[in-house]
């Protein structure tokens, strides 16, 4: 790391990953898909690490899906080409499983289109944010094949249960503005801003204590399948566990004594 396929970088606390594949629209083909499970796990176990940053090469897309091109048809068989996807679906179940997992924020920076599974991968993500171009499209349906990338979960419980059939059975594309007005997007940017919005709100992200975000991302997946009564169990032994960290102390002392501290900064999304 880093490779000719995904980008690793750390700094101001920010690992910033990016999907290199640009010729193919940063669609992923299964080496890619491994190399991007490491680089999340790396920014996962990295200490020096607060927030992590999502996003694709160039300007045209975040990521394309899986690398259709990669796909061998031809003279193979029905079992090779199950075969095939067999083990495309395992590294994306994988990729997928492990970002609400990981215990700092993920920012999609969504940099373009985001279609079939580069659209799962940015409604997975904690928060996600686009250039004004950007598009969204489920794509599935269009090449023969059912919806993955944990979509299933995560786009019926963030644009609601009507509005996913709709952009699930009839391929509707979403522009950025209807994205951020759907909840797909938290926020939209101009390309002449983009970057420098990306990097603000993730160097926000990056100085909040980590250990807070973690819980609240746990609780925040988990909690929605809960009873109340687990669910308000489960807040108490984080609350218990933040307690007795470090970091209550020293702000509750702050707090008290109206001072300012540098990691209770709020995050800004302008």
């Amino acid at each position: 790391m880093p490779s000719e396929r995904i980008g690793f970088d750390v700094a101001a606390r920010v690992a910033t990953i990016v999907i290199r594949q640009e010729k193919v629209r940063n669609a992923l083909d299964l080496e890619s898909l491994q190399e991007l499970y490491e680089a999340l796990q790396r920014a996962d176990a990295d200490e020096n690490v607060g927030a992590v940053v999502l996003t694709g090469e160039g300007r045209e897309a975040f990521c394309a899906g899986f690398n259709l091109k990669r796909v061998p048809l031809g003279s193979a068989g029905t079992r090779e080409i199950e075969a095939h996807f067999r083990v495309l679906a395992m590294w994306w179940h994988q990729v997928v499983n492990l970002i609400p997992r990981m215990r700092k924020p993920v920012l999609a920076a969504v940099n373009g289109v985001a279609a079939g599974g580069g659209l799962g991968l940015s409604l997975v993500c904690d928060l996600a944010v686009a250039v004004d171009t950007a598009r969204f499209l489920c794509a599935w349906h269009a090449i023969g094949i059912a919806n993955d990338t944990a979509t299933s979960y995560t786009l019926a419980k963030i644009v609601g249960f009507r509005r996913a059939m709709e952009m699930m059975l009839t391929n509707r594309t979403l522009d950025a503005r209807e994205a951020l007005a759907w909840g797909v997007l938290n926020r939209v940017y101009p390309a002449s801003e983009f970057s420098q919005r990306v990097t603000q709100i993730a160097t926000d992200l990056a100085r909040v204590p980590t250990h807070l975000q973690a819980m609240a991302k746990d609780r925040f997946h988990m909690g929605w399948r809960q009873s109340v009564e687990e669910c308000s169990e489960f807040e108490i032994r984080n609350v218990l566990a933040s307690v007795a960290h470090p970091h209550f102390r020293k702000t509750l002392e702050a707090f008290v004594t109206k001072q300012t501290r540098s990691d209770a900064v709020q995050v800004r999304l302008p």
